[in-house]
């Protein structure tokens, strides 16, 4: 092999390295974020409580990047500019935590990734003329049936309208999450600049939200507050941030949502052992459909066995 191609495949092994080691560890803060906001959202928080503590973190801990870039940042359009805030910011958070009064977190864990995944290849489709094979097709198609069974049948959770209200929410928080992939990806910002940009922002928002709303905070459990600052301020708003930007540049939007297959499996066991969540045959079936769906669809298989 010529050097000049031994060196672009090192290279090219090297940064889809860096790409998948990002990916896990955003998965992993993913699940995180979902158990521990379900427990909030059943306690003594609300949405508003929830966004603060998320936001905050970042908004401070970041503070030198968006005050060297500004606070938009120069050459950043409006359409991405506005689309990243939507799509992962103060808005997004309010959407899912509201959600997961209705919906439990081993589901949501399920659904999330699982339309999410499903609606950034239709985005790559419509607007990028991408043009997935019969191979990802199918990965979807499993995907969706896995969801599908799970809306029908909703194991473990009574049947009701509150429910597929849940559902309703978070498949649009799905879709707002694919947007800010994409957005993310056409932006130019890096990792911690658009980590930066979202929280400052996010954090604006949510305050000027909680003077209308108020919130519980002052009465809250100390324990609990700082769970929360750690889980949704530290890791979800700081390291899964600036981990999923990793995730993105190194492996693409449709790779990074990829690997929110693992997701499902994360949360369900978490909901599961340490919610109280209730468990069967239907939520594993519906875990596994969704998990080898997106991987299917990813080229996960194909890659590891060339």
């Amino acid at each position: 092999m010529p050097r000049n191609s031994a060196v672009a495949a090192t290279s090219t092994t090297e940064s889809r390295l860096i790409g998948v080691t990002a990916a896990l560890a955003t998965v992993m803060v993913w699940a995180a974020w979902l158990i521990v906001t379900r427990y909030a959202m059943t306690s003594d928080f609300t949405a508003v409580d929830i966004g603060l503590l998320r936001f905050v973190v970042p908004f401070a801990l970041l503070a030198p990047i968006w005050l060297k870039r500004g606070i938009w940042p120069k050459g950043l359009s409006l359409v991405n500019g506005v689309t990243m805030l939507v799509g992962s910011g103060a808005f997004y958070t309010l959407l899912v935590a509201n959600a997961l009064q209705f919906v439990p977190a081993s589901h949501v864990g399920i659904l999330l990734p699982g339309v999410m995944g499903v609606w950034a290849v239709l985005i790559a489709v419509l607007l990028f003329g991408e043009r997935p094979g019969w191979v990802r097709l199918t990965g979807y198609g499993m995907v969706i049936t896995g969801i599908v069974l799970l809306a029908v049948l909703k194991p473990g959770h009574a049947t009701g309208d509150t429910i597929l209200y849940g559902y309703g929410l978070v498949s649009v928080g799905a879709l707002m999450w694919a947007c800010y992939t994409h957005a993310m990806r056409q932006s130019g910002l890096g990792a911690l600049e658009a980590a930066a940009f979202v929280g400052f922002w996010s954090f604006v928002i949510m305050a000027v939200v909680a003077v209308f709303t108020g919130t519980n905070l002052a009465e809250a459990p100390m324990d609990d507050v700082l769970l929360l600052l750690v889980i949704q301020g530290l890791l979800a708003g700081c390291v899964a941030a600036v981990t999923y930007g990793l995730a993105v540049r190194h492996i693409g939007s449709t790779g990074a949502s990829a690997f929110g297959s693992m997701t499902p499996a994360l949360t369900a066991l978490g909901g599961v052992f340490l919610l109280g969540e209730a468990g069967n045959l239907i939520l594993v079936l519906a875990v596994v459909l969704v998990i080898f769906g997106v991987m299917v669809a990813s080229g996960v298989f194909r890659k590891i066995l060339r």
